[in-house]
């Protein structure tokens, strides 16, 4: 596509001659005969430079022209024309942002040198603006490459940690029961062996259920056709299966739901894997005989549900990243409490695939509380 020239000059006869001069190079060429026929000109669609005689009758001389297409189009190249050259214009006129000038009277093959030498300038900026955009994108998406490859290793060294521990327990524990078998006849040594077993078999369940679930609810964004679901029945049922760790830690628990609560519409059993990851969550990252606080209301069509701790907390800066997905594995909480990070992920997903919000408020030293809202009508399918 042709360069686009505008010439501003209210002599006529010089004005048509520098556009017949720049027709002639094969650039696209309009004119003005005053600074705001100009500025009209340059409303109507950007040019690629500008060609302006310094003085011109009317409130917008040279300069007025060169600072107002500079403000509006700073790519634009501009040349001053002038019969009257000085020190302090040409450095007037430079400084408002005019690339060069030149001196009436002149030859226009002078000028055509000085246009081009200006419009190749401008090419070459822009090249190098666009390899420096294209650079920084480049470093940005390496620096997000390293995180994924980071993320990666820290997700196949954790899991490989939390399948090989579990599984070391399960074979110990068989392997105790081969050497045992035919030798002893203890009741209680036998029932310690299993319960390793059954207890490392349960952690890689619990494992495998997480990494299954998370891969399935990406290909789940809405929950199309639900069933009704109680959430205080649920939260109850969570919390009773959790009861050995719950009862481990001496954590008690407070329930707070009205006599009737409504029911939300979803899938059972991904709604009940969500509030379990958050009871989970409460007991792990609580402080021993806390308080689990677990509330439900109706407001608005929704229902609400908050699941409180008396733990760690959360400092507010990480309130957003803790429900990434792996979030967990390069800290020290994982190191401490184990686990593959995934639970506030999947319980997000599950939650926002019903339509509903999670968020979460909390005070390092005092707390955490996990607020979700689930609509009580089926939410709408997706287009």
């Amino acid at each position: 596509m042709a360069e686009r020239v505008l010439v501003v000059d209210d002599d006529e006869s010089l004005q048509e001659l520098c556009a017949t001069a720049f027709r002639l190079d094969g650039y696209q060429v309009e004119v003005a005969s005053s600074g705001e026929g100009g500025l009209k000109k340059l409303d109507s669609s950007p040019f690629d430079l500008v060609v302006t005689d310094l003085f011109m009758p009317g409130k917008i001389d040279g300069s007025g022209v060169v600072r107002a297409v500079k403000a509006r189009f700073p790519t634009t190249e501009v040349i001053v024309m002038t019969a009257v050259p000085t020190l302090k214009t040409a450095i007037t006129t430079l400084k408002d942002g005019a690339s060069d000038y030149v001196i009436k009277p002149f030859e226009t093959d002078h000028l055509r040198v000085i246009a081009r030498r200006a419009l190749d300038s401008r090419r070459l900026r822009r090249e190098l603006d666009t390899e420096r955009a294209m650079r920084q994108e480049l470093a940005t998406a390496y620096k997000e490459l390293q995180k994924v490859e980071e993320l990666k290793e820290s997700f196949l060294a954790r899991i490989s940690h939390e399948l090989r521990t579990p599984l070391s327990e399960v074979l110990t524990a068989v392997e105790l029961m081969e050497n045992a078998a035919g030798t002893t006849t203890d009741p209680e040594k036998l029932a310690r062996y299993i319960g390793l077993s059954k207890a490392g078999a349960v952690k890689m369940e619990r494992t495998m259920n997480d990494l299954l679930a998370f891969v399935e609810l990406q290909s789940r964004p809405t929950i199309e056709k639900g069933s009704p679901v109680a959430l205080d029945e649920v939260c109850r049922m969570a919390a009773e299966k959790l009861k050995p760790m719950i009862d481990q830690r001496g954590l008690k628990v407070d329930f707070k739901f009205p006599d009737a609560l409504e029911k939300v519409s979803g899938d059972p059993d991904l709604i009940a894997r969500a509030f379990e990851n958050l009871i989970h969550n409460a007991i792990t990252f609580n402080k021993d005989k806390g308080v689990i606080t677990i509330a439900g209301r109706v407001e608005a069509g929704s229902v609400y549900v908050d699941v409180s701790d008396t733990g760690e907390g959360i400092p507010e800066g990480e309130f957003e990243r803790i429900f990434d997905s792996f979030y967990q594995i390069a800290s020290y909480l994982t190191r401490k409490v184990g686990g593959l990070g995934l639970g506030l992920a999947i319980t997000r997903r599950i939650v926002e695939a019903h339509g509903g919000h999670i968020d979460v408020t909390s005070k390092v030293g005092q707390g955490t509380t996990f607020r979700v809202r689930l609509p009580v009508k089926t939410p709408a399918p997706k287009a």
